[in-house]
């Protein structure tokens, strides 16, 4: 029923997000340092931008760990990488905008200067403020990001859910918990896989006409593929699913998902993240039992731990 569109949605939606990430650094220490740098900075205009000083100077704690390990010449580079960026937008945002160009098709522009101002304020801090034992580091991939790096998704989702069945359509709502060991092959694609175990309340008829919660518990073994743009991450993901309830057990089906939502900075090796998602699951016939088809919608909030 939901099959074919679905997928369709979801290979256009992956198309749109490859080609729409924000342009990087060509060497991958000045991206990854970018990179920690725009996360700070969109970290600050999340909680509501003011002041761009007072903003810059807050954002500044959380880069000058990452500069710290990056060489003068590099971090230099990524300077003059900025510059030939801006002008790459047609120029300074308040010269565009006194111009007549609208403030909202500014943003990557203003982004652009509140990076450079951010690097140029960590810059005049920086021999007084890097410990003496820290060294630039030649393979330096960030702090607040997955590149080369494995680490251990744990994740909770939650969210309703339509399953259709034998001509019949019946809501739920319920939730799981996910465990995924991932590993980042760059600074915009990480592969993750595990197991999650989570359960559903299906509303159903009774023999008297009213409508009364019925438990499923649900099994799974997720494969996702993620696509990090800056701090925006977008998750496309198949997984094999089982369903149990009191009447019935499902043997196997099987999950596409799409989910997108936003990562935090690390903070003592753990780095939060919160998603939409938006998924389809389908059992097939089997062992008698009629085809299964649920379209679910929620949330996943979890944690990546860096050990």
């Amino acid at each position: 029923m939901f099959g074919p569109r679905l997928r369709r949605f979801f290979t256009l939606a992956l198309l749109s997000l490859a080609t729409a990430c924000a342009s990087l650094p060509d060497g991958s220490v000045e991206r990854a340092l970018y990179i920690d740098a725009r996360k700070a900075l969109h970290g600050e205009s999340r909680l509501g931008w003011t002041v761009d000083r007072v903003e810059i100077e807050e954002s500044s704690g959380q880069t000058e760990p990452s500069a710290c390990l990056v060489s003068e010449q590099q971090r230099k580079n990524l300077r003059t990488w900025i510059e030939a960026r801006i002008a790459e937008e047609g120029g300074g945002a308040e010269a565009q905008y006194r111009a007549g160009k609208d403030i909202d098709d500014l943003d990557e522009v203003l982004d652009l200067e509140r990076a450079r101002a951010l690097l140029e304020t960590v810059e005049s801090h920086l021999p007084e403020d890097c410990p003496f034992w820290v060294k630039p580091d030649p393979t330096f991939s960030g702090l607040h990001q997955t590149t080369r790096r494995f680490v251990l998704i744990a994740e909770s989702v939650g969210g309703g859910s339509l399953l259709v069945s034998g001509g019949q359509v019946r809501t739920a709502g319920g939730g799981a918990a996910r465990i995924l060991p991932a590993w980042g092959f760059s600074s915009q694609l990480q592969l993750a896989a595990g197991i999650e175990v989570g359960g559903d309340a299906v509303l159903e008829k009774t023999t008297d006409g009213s409508l009364a919660p019925v438990g499923a518990f649900r099994f799974g073994a997720p494969v996702s593929l993620r696509l990090t743009d800056v701090d925006r991450i977008y998750d496309l993901e198949l997984a094999a699913v089982t369903r149990l309830t009191r009447r019935e057990f499902v043997p196997w089906g099987g999950r596409i998902a799409l989910a997108g939502g936003i990562s935090g900075l690390r903070r003592l090796g753990f780095m939060p993240a919160i998603q939409l998602w938006v998924a389809y699951e389908y059992y097939p016939e089997q062992d008698g039992q009629l085809a299964q088809h649920l379209l679910r919608l929620g949330t996943r909030v979890g944690i990546d731990w860096d050990p």
